[in-house]
């Protein structure tokens, strides 16, 4: 089973437990993590991780520009 997501693909694969791939559809490149899932949580529980992880990774480079936008400038000298 596989859907779209804030600009990514989620392959959600079916073994001895699940397993999400997620992939930027912009570069085709498949993101070095992925989320998994008990067989008893299911389908559902896996994807839901997996569109959580993909907030997170969006949200990581505001996070950091609002840090460093908050930091004091240092003074040279």
């Amino acid at each position: 089973m596989q859907h779209d997501y804030r600009g990514h693909f989620i392959r959600l694969i079916h073994a001895e437990r699940w397993i999400a791939e997620l992939i930027e559809l912009d570069t085709g490149a498949l993101l070095p993590t992925s989320v998994t899932a008990t067989a008893s949580e299911g389908l559902e529980i896996c994807a839901e991780r997996a569109r959580a992880l993909i907030d997170r990774y969006l949200e990581a480079p505001a996070d950091r520009d609002r840090r460093q936008a908050a930091r004091p400038a240092r003074s040279s000298g």
